[in-house]
């Protein structure tokens, strides 16, 4: 299964809205209160031993995409068997 959304296109959809100036990136820096009260609710439950474990909070308008992966060329290669035999 693919993932809904991959974390490019989150980078790609942050910036964006950053330049149309939906935000700044000054606001993205810091987490939602909803992050904040999930985090502090595991970290304080004792039914979470270890506390939060999940994904750590990042601004990732921040980060620079990575570089596309290189094109791999392919060539197919045919049979003989494949040639029709009547002429």
């Amino acid at each position: 299964m693919e993932k809904i959304f991959d974390r490019i296109s989150v980078m790609r959809t942050l910036k964006n809205g950053i330049k149309k100036g939906y935000w700044t990136l000054e606001d993205l820096d810091n987490p939602s209160p909803q992050w904040k009260e999930v985090v502090n609710c595991c970290n304080g439950h004792p039914l979470y031993v270890r506390g939060y474990q999940g994904v750590k909070f990042q601004n990732l308008a921040r980060l620079k995409e990575p570089p596309p992966p290189p094109v791999e060329e392919k060539v197919e290669l045919t049979n003989p068997k494949d040639y029709p035999t009547h002429f």
